[in-house]
């Protein structure tokens, strides 16, 4: 197995006992809440250093978008998507998935240009991932 499965079967492990285990959640509804977004960030920050070191990984791409659409994060979900298919435009799930964020995030639609935009930002966002402030 490779250290990026297992290091997801163990982030998946985790998520899962955290946010499925109602029985164990003794804190108030706030912190359990901040735990969760602190899991939700602690994946999306391993996909992005996923993508540093291999930028062309459209199942990366399109499991981090799932993240996003799961969270209800339907804009943010666009950019990986857009990329997605850029690389690998015959994946239907994945046009699919991009219909569905555009409706869910309220436009009614996006042209080229803006798909193709939202795409380099993303490209962006994955090399300067870890080098802001």
């Amino acid at each position: 197995m490779s250290y990026w499965k297992g290091l997801m079967i163990a982030v998946a492990i985790d998520l899962v006992w955290i946010m499925g285990c109602p029985l164990v959640a003794t804190e108030p509804v706030d912190a359990v809440r901040v735990e969760e977004l602190n899991v939700i960030g602690n994946l999306e920050d391993s996909f992005m250093e996923h993508l540093q070191e291999q930028p062309t990984d459209v199942d990366a791409m399109a499991k981090l978008a799932d993240l996003y659409m799961r969270n209800g994060w339907h804009e943010a979900a666009i950019g990986p998507l857009a990329r997605a298919l850029q690389l690998d435009p015959s994946r239907r799930g994945l046009w699919s998935a991009l219909d569905t964020a555009i409706e869910k995030s309220g436009r009614a639609q996006m042209t080229d240009t803006q798909l193709t935009e939202k795409a380099a930002r993303f490209v962006e966002a994955v090399e300067m991932r870890g080098h802001g402030c």
